[in-house]
């Protein structure tokens, strides 16, 4: 993949982002087999609910939408960053009621379905997470080190759910 030579401008980013919220939260959900329509989540996200859907469905749509305000409002004041810490608060929005522990990384084991791949022990993540950012650190490119991260996270599993989301917010 050669350098797009595309300046990174964050107010551009977030203005964009922000617009987009509804297809953002839709992509995000229908990826997981929750088959909201995009006027469905917008409806959602106005705080109207939708008929003929479950409560857990609306409930993760919800809780993507509140991630990425979450996201927003840090990338304005500078809070965003890549940590343990801040990666678990976002986790705890995101996978609320949804995973089987949430704000946390995974204390157990998990497979990937479709695949002989076993993610690392939980007693490992730590410094599966640490190698993470030293390598994705050494990528100058932005876009080549976002879609690194987002590998990293789907591979690792450092969650018992909402790892691909999670590597997308982040």
């Amino acid at each position: 993949m050669e350098h797009l030579h595309i300046q990174p401008n964050k107010q551009i980013a977030l203005m964009l982002a922000k617009r987009s919220l509804a297809e953002l939260v839709y992509d995000a959900v229908n990826l997981e087999g929750i088959n909201f329509t995009l006027p469905e989540v917008q409806t959602l996200l106005d705080g109207v609910t939708v008929g003929g859907h479950k409560l857990h469905d609306q409930e993760i749509t919800l809780n993507q939408s509140k991630a990425w305000k979450k996201i927003f409002a840090d990338v304005e004041s500078n809070r965003f960053e890549i940590t343990k810490d801040y990666l678990i608060a976002l986790h705890d929005i995101a996978g609320r009621n949804e995973a089987l522990e949430w704000g946390c990384f995974r204390t157990g084991g998990v497979t990937i379905a479709g695949t002989d791949y076993l993610p690392p022990k939980a007693s490992e993540l730590d410094a599966c997470f640490n190698l993470m950012l030293t390598e994705a650190n050494a990528i100058k490119d932005i876009f080549k080190q976002s879609i690194f991260i987002f590998l990293e996270m789907a591979r690792y599993q450092f969650f018992y759910d909402v790892n691909k989301r999670m590597g997308r917010f982040i």
